[in-house]
């Protein structure tokens, strides 16, 4: 996948989730022309406990998202 393409596909999350501005996804391929990338972050909840989250996007290779999911754990 080509870094222009995950620079748009970065855009779009990060306007959805702005604590993931800045960080860099893990790319897998799943398909000729279909990726997954995977967005992980932490978030501090009340009474010092932590949450792991991760945002998993499937994408073409152009960066054009056709689904977008967010695990937490």
């Amino acid at each position: 996948m080509k870094a222009s393409s995950i620079q748009k596909v970065s855009d779009k999350v990060s306007a959805k989730y702005p604590k993931l501005s800045g960080k860099h996804p893990k790319v897998t391929e799943q398909s000729p022309g279909r990726y997954l990338l995977i967005y992980a972050f932490a978030d501090e909840l009340p009474g010092g406990k932590t949450i792991h989250q991760q945002v998993r996007v499937v994408a073409d290779e152009e960066g054009n998202i056709s689904k977008m999911s967010v695990s937490r754990g």
